[in-house]
Formats: C-alpha cells, sequence, structure tokens
C-alpha cells in the first residue's frame, strides 16, 4: 500500500481536483464533507495508513480501502460505466483515477474527512499498527485477545495492516499454525 501510495503521490501530485464522481451507490460511506468540498483543490500528496490510501487535499482527505481485490489506477478511457468501477477522481488537467473491485460484493470505499484523517472513523477504530509494535506489546495484545492466530492477525481493531496474504506469510515464516491460539 505504501509504495502504491508513493507511485500515486508521484504521478497525480500537485493536480487540481475537477470533480469527484461515485460511480456505484455504496462506495462513498460518508455524506459531510460533501465529495465537491474538496473540488479546486490540489492533491498536495498520497500517503497510506494500515490498508488504506489517503489523498491528501488541503484539510480534506479522501480515505480509500481498496478490500481485497480493488485497484486505484489511471483512467486514460474515462468511459461511462468502467468494468468493475467505484469511483473516479477527474482532475482539471483531463487525468483521472479510477477506483475499481472486481466482483459483486462492492465493499471498496471512500470516506471524506476534514482534518486529521487517523483521528477519524474509519481509521480512528482501527488497533495500533502492526509495524509500530514491539514484540513485548504484541505478546500483551495477544494475552488479552485469545483466539486463532490466522484471526487475531487479520483484526484490524485489534492490530491494523494486516490483511490475508501477510497473515499467511507470517504463519507459514513463524512455522505456526493458523489455529493455534494466542494465548498460547
Amino acid at each position: 500500500i505504501q509504495a502504491h501510495a508513493e507511485r500515486l503521490s508521484a504521478t497525480f501530485g500537485g493536480r487540481t481536483l475537477g470533480t469527484f464522481v461515485p460511480l456505484s451507490f455504496s462506495v462513498l460511506k460518508t455524506f459531510d464533507p460533501r465529495p465537491d468540498a474538496s473540488r479546486g483543490l490540489a492533491l498536495d500528496r498520497v500517503s497510506s495508513y494500515a490498508k488504506y490510501l489517503l489523498l491528501h487535499f488541503g484539510d480534506i482527505t479522501h480515505v480509500v480501502h481498496l478490500m481485497q481485490g480493488g485497484r486505484l489506477k489511471p483512467d486514460d478511457k474515462q468511459s461511462k460505466k468502467p468494468r468493475g468501477g467505484q469511483a473516479r477522481w477527474v482532475f482539471t488537467d483531463g487525468s483521472a483515477l479510477l477506483l475499481t473491485e472486481p466482483g459483486t460484493e462492492r465493499r471498496a470505499g471512500v470516506w471524506m474527512v476534514a482534518g486529521d484523517p487517523v483521528a477519524q472513523v474509519p481509521i480512528s477504530e482501527l488497533g495500533p499498527l502492526a509495524t509500530a509494535l514491539s514484540v513485548d506489546e504484541l505478546a500483551a495484545i495477544m494475552v488479552v485477545n485469545s483466539m486463532r492466530l490466522h484471526g487475531f492477525l487479520r483484526s484490524q481493531p485489534i492490530v491494523s495492516g494486516l490483511g490475508r496474504r501477510l497473515a499467511n506469510e507470517i504463519c507459514h515464516h513463524a512455522k505456526l499454525s493458523p489455529f493455534a491460539s494466542t494465548g498460547k
């Protein structure tokens, strides 16, 4: 996610937003601030937090969760009904970004937040970042949350930033069963 944020920031940073278009009813997860609140503002940068991409437009941040198979990619064609299209950011220079999600679940989402995005939903609901925990801190959290290891690693309210693939890799590398109890 971090590498993706850096590429998007390098490619689209500094461009002025012309419009944000939710292509799917379910993609926009907030109503305030309104999506047009960031119209006319430059994309300062794209950053990441856990499994979220953060598109910073001044004081307005578009918090994007791609879900398992979603993509945020340049949209050269800008067709009316792009395959899997969920949302589109169109910049005043004519370039665009497209949020896509394969399948039919439509769980990818965009939250508009004003101010510090880390202090607001959805990021405020996350547990501590996995990369910020020491071994002792992680062990203490594991004791308090006795459950299967794989489920623990994937539970964003407990430890954020890990998904199914990373949980699989962690279990494999540590030679631990995903069904092992965190209490042990």
